[in-house]
Order: C-alpha cells, then structure tokens, then sequence
C-alpha cells in the first residue's frame, strides 16, 4: 500500500492511447464480463502501479479475449500539471483529483470495478453502486506508523487519516487480492479482511522485457565481476544495506556494485563517500529497459537487502534473465525467491557477503542457482494472473447476483 512512496523500476511507456484499449468480443459473439481497471497514477510517470495496470490488461487481452472486455479508467493527475503544484500540496491536490475523477464515473458501463492500487482503497466509498475487487501491494506505510522499521520517516497526519481511510475501503470491497501471502498477513494483522476472505494473486514477470542470458558473465573483454543492485531511495529499498554488503566483500576479488534507480539521496551519498570502497561503485540513473536488462545479464549476482517487500520484482528479474539472487528474508520475498536464490536473515549484511563471494567464485554453485531461477520465475506467468482474475471477476458477479436473487 503505497500512499507516498513508489517503487520505480525502469519500463518503456506503452503506446498513446493504450490506457483506452479494450479486449472486445468477436462479431456476433454474447456479451463480455466488462471490467473497468482504475488506474490512479500519475500519468507518464514510471512506477511499480503502472507496470502492473499494462501487465493486467496485456494479460487479460492474451488469455482470455473471449471471456473479458477490459478497459481501463485514468483517474489520476498528469504529470505536468502536478509538478506546477507546490510540493506541500501535491499530495492533497492528487487524492482530490482522484476522488472527484471517481465519483464522475459512469459505473454504469461495467459489471466490476478493480481499483488496482490498495493506497486509493477509499475510492469504494466513491463507488458506491458497483461490485469492486481491491488489489493490495502491500501495507508499508501502516506497519510504518507502528514504528516496525526504525529510523524510517515519520508518517504525517494527512497521510495517516488517507492510510486508514484506504483500509476502511479495503473492508468493504466485494473482493480483496494482496499480491502475496506476506501481504495478506498484514491485512489481517491491521483487520483488512472482507468478508469474503483474502486472494492471494501473485504479479507476474515479462520474459519479452528480460530475456536470459546465455551464462554471458562477466562483460565481454572486461574480467571484472559486478554486482548488481536495484532500487529506489525509499527507506525499505535499503540502497545504503546494498553498499555495506559491498564493503563486506573480500577486497582481493576484482569487482564493482552497479547500483541502477533514481539520484542518489544525500544519506546514500554520505555512506558512499564514507565506505572506502566508493571508487568500486557506480550509480546508473534512471536506465531504460534495454540498459536495465543489461545489467542483470552481466551481473555475477544480484544483491536485494531491502528491509521490506510487499512482492518484489527485481529478484524475479534477475531470475528470469539467469542472474542468481541473493536477497534478505523481509516481507515477501522469501515467497518470491524460494528455494531458486540465497536467502539470508535481514540486516545480516555479512551472511549476503559470503553468498556473494561463493557465487562470483564458484561456478558449479552459482551455475545451479541460474538453472534454479529460470525455473522459478516461470511460474509467475502472465497466463496464471489473468486465468486466477477471470476467476475472481466472475465470482464477484456471481455473488452479486445471488444476493439480490
């Protein structure tokens, strides 16, 4: 559940108009389950909710054209008009904007409503009149309030009345999905429990966007192993855990962290000047997906210490392109890794070392851990994702349907 903070990874933007694309029924053939996916990004920015919103319809219009009409409704801010808005009020002027865009909705015009993002839960009071399926990412910014991650930011009081609002909206939803069990566990840690229970609908990978390897490692004519980090500045994104993993490292070995995502912030910077390995260490702003991909196919292995994760993409990444993963156990990713990455205790920055230096020294070690992912990330297909929310869909009708019978 993200109110503030957004998890950015680097994806092409999908062609003009694609926010209005339908998956339509063939000439002659019945009428279609009609979905409206609520989109409340903002638009043009890259993002964690943008990816997802492409992904599902893509799915949706892959596997199941005859079954679905999906369409999708932007409510969110354009990126232009909120950046002209004083920083201090982005965030009112967003959810007002997103709320009055909601409630001009023709409800009319579909059988389900999904708000896509479990942060904007309060939409459901919005809309009022339509059967709603919630998708939850996850409940950071509430297990923040209860001070679970220390040293985080304190959450504002605007924040916390949006934050509790949205878990008001996620009870009264007709279905609620988290995409993982970490985050269903949080749900009903904090009460978020519909009463028609919590589906866990894992997201899925894109192996167009990163396609494997081939054991291509290291860089062609370079004999300087990398290891790979992938994140934002957001406080359980851990940039600054992904350096002390690095610092750890024994020194004798030839290597270089890459560490892809935003500008580093100022604390970043500082544990970077300060960790005596800063000229190993090489920011990549902002790449684009050819240069995302890249890197995760010349990487010896890619490090994600991060403190929490609703679900977490980059490791998946990483698996699906042949790149092993050593990652912490938060949230989510133990469920996401499993059995195909080297999984190690939060904090434990010398445990990642050591699975580090094994796997850039072993290559029989390093080489099960490849086979082991690749295995692992097909499992998140975009089929499973779209068969498991027709399934959904379709019985938030039929519930519907009996109940006013």
């Amino acid at each position: 559940m993200r109110t503030i903070w957004c998890n950015v990874t680097a994806h092409a933007l999908p062609p003009k108009g694609f926010w209005r694309q339908h998956v339509s029924p063939p000439a002659g053939e019945p009428a279609m389950l009609r979905i409206g996916l609520l989109d409340t990004t903002v638009r043009g920015a890259p993002g964690s909710m943008a990816r997802y919103r492409d992904q599902l319809l893509t799915s949706l219009r892959e596997s199941a054209p005859e079954s679905v009409q999906a369409t999708v409704e932007f409510l969110g801010c354009e990126r232009e008009s909120l950046s002209r808005t004083p920083p201090r009020l982005r965030m009112y002027r967003q959810h007002f904007h997103i709320w009055n865009a909601a409630r001009r909705l023709d409800v009319s015009r579909y059988d389900v409503l999904h708000v896509l993002d479990g942060s904007f839960a309060y939409l459901v009071s919005a809309l009022p009149a339509c059967r709603i399926v919630v998708t939850v990412h996850d409940l950071i910014p509430r297990l923040q309030m209860d001070g679970n991650f220390p040293g985080a930011p304190a959450v504002g009081r605007a924040a916390r009345w949006l934050i509790q609002r949205s878990l008001a909206g996620i009870r009264k939803a007709d279905r609620v999905c988290a995409v993982s069990q970490s985050t269903a566990k949080d749900m009903r840690r904090y009460g978020c429990e519909p009463a028609s229970d919590i589906d866990v609908v894992p997201m899925a990978i894109e192996p167009e966007l990163f396609p494997q390897a081939g054991g291509s490692h290291p860089a062609k004519g370079s004999s300087t192993q990398k290891l790979f980090h992938l994140g934002n500045n957001g406080f359980y994104k851990n940039r600054v855990g992904a350096i002390e993993v690095f610092r750890r490292i024994d020194p004798r070995l030839q290597i270089e962290l890459l560490m892809a995502g935003p500008e580093p912030d100022q604390t970043v910077r500082n544990v970077h000047t300060q960790s005596g390995v800063a000229d190993r260490i090489s920011f990549v702003v902002d790449p684009d997906q050819a240069k995302l991909s890249e890197m995760y196919r010349e990487a010896g292995a890619f490090i994600f210490p991060s403190v929490y994760e609703g679900f977490g993409w980059p490791p998946l990444e990483a698996m699906c392109v042949g790149c092993p993963v050593v990652s912490s156990d938060a949230g989510s990713l133990p469920e996401v890794v499993g059995q195909a990455g080297i999984v190690t205790p939060a904090g434990d920055y010398d445990a990642m070392a050591r699975a580090c230096e094994r796997l850039l020294t072993d290559q029989n070690y390093r080489q099960r851990y490849v086979a082991a992912g690749t295995e692992r990330a097909k499992q998140f297909s975009r089929l499973r994702l779209a068969e498991r929310m027709l399934q959904i869909y379709k019985e938030t009708v039929e519930a519907a349907s009996h109940d006013s019978a």
